[in-house]
């Protein structure tokens, strides 16, 4: 596994975690939020030239998640 998908991945992590952020304030940011998903589809289609199977992809995220979390 490169560096280059786990540092993807953490982004998309990263990315999905202020999204959710912005959606649970009073009054979401329509601006922010466009442009937090719109890095984040970004990252997503970087990460699909390396994996074009999902399943493949869901995978390799996961074992990347979980070895960051025992780390």
């Amino acid at each position: 596994m490169t560096d280059l998908i786990q540092r993807l991945i953490a982004a998309h992590r990263i990315l999905n975690r202020e999204i959710r952020r912005e959606l649970a304030r009073r009054v979401p940011d329509s601006i922010r939020l466009a442009r937090l998903k719109k890095e984040r589809l970004a990252i997503k289609d970087r990460l699909f030239r390396h994996f074009p199977d999902a399943s493949h992809m869901r995978r390799v995220a996961r074992g990347v998640i979980a070895r960051a979390r025992t780390a």
